[in-house]
């Protein structure tokens, strides 16, 4: 039986508290347990890949102490490794994580005792990128999941199952702001820096920073706006993320307006004077393409900086505009391009990333069906309404499953895929 889950996103909480209850992995245990032991089965073996963001050393505060030289696009690798690998320290002694990693030892110690073998696999994503840079970051993963993998080695990029017709990586590779390589997927390509780095830690996680630090607010009124900028990160989809935050401008008393119009233009320009963002631009801001995917960031930032010079109905108009740029699912269109599809003993790709869980016929070859899954996420979402400009929260857990034909006798089912909705007031 092998097992996907991706996109966890354990942070240290500094950039909001947004980490998994370890309740959520009984869910998920509980269930692969019934499984194992559905007297109608045959398994034997269990393989529990992590397929990446699990580790998220992105989505923190914790990059600010540290000059820019010394983060994640900087030139001074040795001293961001010492970092990384305290903020990852970090992220492990958060109580909750703390527990869910327990939890999934306990859980797994338990299914080994059901088959005769257990393998845990991790493969790293563009929030983990930092992970798979160093032996001692690798330890520390491999000593949070109970990693069936030697640290010495870097974590594998990709996972081919061919027992199962199965090929599998992160997916952030045909991501233009997360993976900055070329199509040959080396190791150098994974090594370097994209801008969706320096876009999650210097905007994403510094906008509620120093709205926190300058609002002067009763505790639970500023608590309660920050959180809201905190979650920027899980608006869906990606591209309503200018109008989440328009909205959250949107419902706040003139004066706070202001002192938040003030924030998000000191954020801003404190980004574009980054040595690399600045080189950045330089490399993919191109003439030739009146709207390439650096005029598309440019846009965005540019709505953001004009919340005191337009009207809010205007930036509104201009916020959708850019959105339909935006829109297009660039991993739903790369899955039919893998080459692993054109080996015939592989019929499914298997992605993370997005946040989206999706079961996508892709053709029939072989004789056989050739599917695209995505993992989803365990986190939260804030989903763009249809009809207005508001946004509705929930919670997912989502998890995918395949057999091989005699671990179910008499069956033949090939997968499960399995999502849940919280809500809660």
């Amino acid at each position: 039986m092998l097992v996907f889950i991706s996109d966890l996103h354990f942070t240290d909480g500094t950039a909001g508290e947004h980490n998994l209850t370890p309740r959520a992995f009984d869910y998920f245990f509980d269930d692969l347990q019934g499984v194992i032991q559905d007297p109608r089965n045959r398994v034997r073996e269990l393989s529990l890949v992590f397929l990446g963001d699990i580790f998220d050393l992105l989505r923190t505060t914790g990059w600010f102490g540290y000059p820019e030289a010394e983060r994640p696009w900087g030139n001074n690798p040795t001293a961001m490794e010492v970092h990384a690998a305290t903020l990852f320290d970090e992220l492990a002694a958060h109580p909750k994580n703390r527990e869910s990693f327990a939890k999934i030892k306990g859980r797994l110690a338990t299914l080994m005792k059901l088959v005769e073998e257990v393998k845990v696999l991790y493969v790293p994503g563009n929030h983990d990128r930092l992970v798979n840079l160093s032996r001692r970051l690798r330890e520390k993963a491999c000593q949070a999941l109970n990693l069936t993998h030697d640290p010495q080695e870097r974590f594998p990029h990709r996972l081919e199952y061919p027992d199962y017709g199965v090929f599998a990586r992160h997916g952030h590779e045909y991501d233009y702001y997360n993976f900055e390589g070329g199509p040959a997927h080396t190791e150098a390509d994974y090594d370097q820096v994209p801008i969706g780095d320096p876009i999650t830690t210097e905007l994403v996680s510094r906008l509620p920073y120093e709205l926190a630090r300058r609002l002067q607010l009763p505790a639970p009124d500023k608590e309660r706006l920050v959180a809201n900028f905190q979650d920027i990160d899980n608006v869906r989809p990606l591209s309503a993320v200018v109008e989440w935050l328009l909205y959250q401008v949107e419902q706040q008393p003139a004066w706070l307006k202001g002192l938040i119009e003030d924030v998000v233009d000191d954020c801003i320009r404190a980004f574009y004077r980054l040595e690399f963002v600045k080189r950045w631009f330089d490399r993919h801001d191109k003439w030739l393409d009146p709207f390439d995917k650096a005029d598309q960031i440019q846009m965005a930032l540019f709505i953001l900086e004009k919340f005191k010079v337009f009207s809010l109905d205007k930036l509104w108009s201009l916020a959708s505009r850019a959105k339909g740029a935006l829109l297009k699912d660039d991993l739903l269109a790369a899955a039919p391009t893998e080459a692993a599809l054109r080996d015939p003993r592989f019929r499914f790709v298997v992605y993370g990333h997005t946040h989206e869980p999706l079961v996508v016929p892709l053709r029939r070859r072989f004789e056989k069906e050739q599917l695209y899954l995505n993992t989803g996420t365990w986190r939260a979402r804030h989903q763009k309404s249809m009809m207005d400009a508001s946004f509705v929260s929930w919670k997912n857990l989502t998890y995918v499953i395949f057999f091989r034909p005699e671990e179910r006798p008499g069956r033949q089912a090939l997968f499960e895929t399995w999502t849940g909705t919280l809500k809660e007031v």
